[in-house]
């Protein structure tokens, strides 16, 4: 098996581990069970000896007593979501098996074809980003590492494609995703840039998605006109820049990049403790059957 290097979070996939776990954690679930325990002890003392009173309330110390024994051994374990946990597992699947697959899909397929003409776009009209061009180095620290889109004197840039104006949040008076505030708060932090922006850009759609979606939706037999009455609704070159381009901004935060190295400490002891143990135990029980 290859080895698993030192656990350190994408910048894209903060928000993943910082996702919020549900119901309470096992520290909770100790202090209330311990509190229940006391109250009930208290009350069963009080009670005379010899009823079936007292031997009830016994039962039931002692029932929660066990349920507190069987969670004791987890009071430290890191309390991570579910959705922190399957992004761990697939983050160690890609050294495990030395193979990595990237989520696909007709957006992120239009964002990666239009990525390029749209900071372009975005650099044309946004002020603050003057005349910067694609950002093409990668930065890393201890915790995390990520690639921004744009960076300028002050501020660091993300830009997010919309599939279509339907999905394009011209409305919106909120980052639409708070992932995307955790990434640009990542790639603040590991370019000491004091402002952030995540920038949504409605890009026309490349000729060559455009054939298949015509494809799809209009069947094998469509006249030119079908083709160009269809596709019209997704070309946007002729539309002014404030049906283009929206901005959100993003706070500096330095309570939140300690929240993040935190969990990243915590996944680490997640991975240690539970991913790598799990695997060295699937390798023992197949490689003794060898």
């Amino acid at each position: 098996m290859k080895k698993i290097p030192l656990f350190k979070i994408r910048c894209s996939a903060i928000g993943k581990i910082m996702s919020e776990t549900r119901g309470k954690s096992v520290p909770q679930k100790i202090a209330e069970l311990s509190a229940k325990i006391q109250d009930a002890t208290q009350k069963r003392d009080a009670i005379r000896d010899g009823l079936i009173s007292k031997e009830k309330a016994t039962a039931r110390i002692e029932k929660m007593q066990s349920e507190l024994a069987q969670i004791m051994p987890y009071r430290d374990a890191p309390n991570l979501s579910q959705t922190c946990i399957t992004y761990l597992e697939k983050w160690a699947n890609e050294y495990i098996y030395e193979r990595r697959i990237d989520f696909t899909s007709k957006t992120t397929d239009k964002g990666n074809l239009v990525e390029d003409d749209a900071i372009i776009y975005a650099c044309g009209h946004i002020q603050e980003m003057g005349l910067s061009s694609k950002n093409p180095e990668r930065f890393k620290d201890e915790f995390m590492e990520g690639e921004p889109d744009v960076l300028a004197t002050d501020y660091v840039f993300d830009t997010k494609c919309s599939w279509s104006h339907d999905t394009f949040p011209l409305y919106a008076t909120e980052m639409p995703e708070s992932d995307y505030d955790w990434q640009v708060k990542g790639y603040m932090h590991l370019t000491g840039r004091k402002f952030g922006r995540v920038v949504f850009v409605l890009m026309s759609m490349p000729e060559e998605m455009l054939q298949r979606e015509a494809r799809w939706k209009l069947g094998p037999d469509f006249s030119q006109q079908d083709y160009e009455d269809f596709t019209a609704q997704f070309r946007y070159d002729d539309l002014p820049p404030y049906l283009r381009l929206k901005e959100f901004e993003v706070l500096q935060d330095d309570d939140a990049v300690e929240a993040i190295k935190a969990r990243v400490l915590e996944c680490r002891k997640y991975i240690a403790e539970t991913i790598i143990p799990q695997i060295e135990s699937n390798i023992k029980k197949y490689s003794d059957n060898d």
